[in-house]
């Protein structure tokens, strides 16, 4: 397995267009050079882009409101308001899982990612940690989306999570996983999406919040799916 990772630490920030969210102006960090590419000598690929993350926020409108919502519709004539509140998931909630090229032969599976062996003691080849979009919600909270890869001697794993945290409203995760073992002639992919609103995490140290590895264990989980991806 080649694996090949372009990292771009400065981070754009600007107004992002796009025809499939009508024309919504929105200001995002987002990391547009930071890609991570997995090519097998067949032709497979995994690619993993900023862009095709946010072509999966959905262009509809939401409930969920922040605590000062209420009253900036109140300051706003009325005509104004409706013209700000178009349909747009201002949260950028995406369930982005990568992009899978045709080259892979896709199944579903029982299979499960064996998280002991990911916990053995292995020599890191490489590790990467790449920022693919942030949002801080106009001080509301944060939205984030970000892949992770570890090589060892033994494959690779990668985690590709999506972050939403929305202060006093709800934390939601969506996360995507790969295991690639050198013996095997598959990877197997894992996606999750977890989420809770704050009352239903009232037990929890607000500490917690702000940790995505530390709060996930307490968030319930909405979606399982996992999938073996083979090589032709």
């Amino acid at each position: 397995m080649n694996v090949k990772l372009k990292i771009q630490k400065d981070a754009v920030n600007f107004a992002f267009i796009d025809l499939d969210w009508n024309f919504h102006i929105c200001q995002i960090w987002f990391f547009h050079k930071n890609s991570l590419l997995l090519e097998h000598e067949s032709g497979a690929t995994i690619n993993f882009t900023p862009l095709e993350s946010l072509k999966r926020v959905r262009n509809e409108k939401l409930d969920i409101r922040v605590s000062c919502s209420d009253e900036w519709r109140e300051s706003r004539p009325k005509d104004k308001t409706e013209e700000k509140l178009k349909p747009f998931d201002w949260t950028f909630t995406t369930d982005y899982q990568g992009t899978i090229n045709e080259k892979f032969i896709i199944e579903k599976t029982d299979k499960k990612i064996d998280k002991f062996k990911l916990m053995l003691k292995e020599n890191i080849l490489f590790y990467g940690d790449l920022t693919l979009f942030e949002d801080e919600l106009h001080d509301n909270g944060t939205s984030v989306s970000s892949v992770k890869i570890r090589v060892m001697p033994s494959g690779f794993y990668i985690l590709l999570r999506f972050f939403l945290r929305v202060d006093n409203v709800l934390i939601r995760m969506n996360e995507t996983r790969y295991h690639w073992e050198t013996d095997n002639d598959y990877i197997l992919k894992e996606y999750t999406s977890k989420e809770a609103n704050y009352d239903q995490l009232k037990h929890v140290p607000p500490a917690l919040y702000i940790s995505p590895n530390e709060i996930s264990e307490h968030l319930p989980v909405k979606e399982h799916m996992n999938e073996i991806l083979r090589f032709h």
